[in-house]
């Protein structure tokens, strides 16, 4: 997958929490100031990489997207079946994330014949074989 210099990442990250509505192209040019190779990179390829890695990260760090639900009766959810959806479910966005990682054709390529892996692993947690 796609190297990325940690150098760089605290950088993106230091500027993102002093200027969380900083543009790609300013981030660029400050990475760009850290590592020189960071020109080599489309806009897109380092925003993949370097900014939005790091507001997934605080985005998490913050508690994310949680979302409660209403209960509609009395009834407690069956716990197993909830854990069970909530691993495939990091199944499936781990899949989504390496997919979205891959820059170049080769990368993809092999994302999707490693498919068979996150197949594996939702099989396993749902108990079917």
């Amino acid at each position: 997958m796609a190297d990325i210099d940690e150098k760089v990442l605290a950088a993106v990250e230091t500027a993102i929490k002093e200027n969380p509505n900083a543009t790609v192209d300013e981030l660029m040019e400050l990475a760009k100031g850290v590592s020189p190779s960071m020109g080599k990179l489309t806009k897109r390829q380092f925003h993949a990489r370097y900014p939005l890695q790091v507001k997934r990260k605080m985005s998490a760090a913050k508690g994310g997207r949680r979302r409660t639900r209403k209960r509609t009766s009395g009834k407690r959810g069956n716990r197993a079946a909830k854990n069970g959806r909530e691993a495939v479910r990091a199944a499936f966005l781990r899949f989504a994330s390496d997919l979205a990682g891959a820059e170049a054709r080769k990368d993809v390529i092999k994302v999707v014949a490693n498919v068979d892996k996150y197949v594996d692993e939702v099989l396993r947690v749902t108990g079917t074989s």
